[in-house]
């Protein structure tokens, strides 16, 4: 997943593009990994017996920061993330999320819904518009 996580970033493609992608590759990622496993391998991560294991889930979880912070500051660039959002409130929201799917009562039911959910969240974040 990491490395197509990097693919994607190296695309350079707009804001929403960006999101729409991701979300997919992170849903394609749950779609492929036996449910029993993932649920094993986060209660094992969980409980930090294994140092190895948990360097590496602590480097992934701070290259997927780094990364969605890229995400956020294109999208800052672009005017698709309103100004009064600070990094630490947008990565706590990204974070509720992106915990929400890979809860298994919802990730199987997402996929057809990935445009829309990235929909809402790009709205969520984006500058208000002044009508007027």
């Amino acid at each position: 997943m990491g490395e197509s996580t990097k693919a994607i970033m190296a695309r350079n493609l707009p804001f929403e593009e960006t999101l729409i992608a991701m979300s997919q590759n992170k849903i394609n990622f749950l779609e492929r990994t036996n449910q029993q496993f993932y649920m094993d391998l986060m209660s094992y991560y969980t409980r930090k017996d294994d140092q190895h294991l948990s360097r590496l889930m602590e480097q992934y979880t701070k290259e997927s920061f780094s990364i969605m912070l890229d995400i956020f500051h294109r999208g800052r660039k672009e005017g698709k993330v309103d100004l009064k959002y600070s990094d630490e409130f947008l990565m706590l929201f990204f974070q509720a999320l992106i915990e929400g799917i890979s809860n298994p009562q919802i990730y199987d039911k997402i996929l057809p819904y990935t445009a829309e959910w990235t929909d809402v969240m790009i709205k969520g974040i984006a500058p208000s518009r002044q009508d007027g």
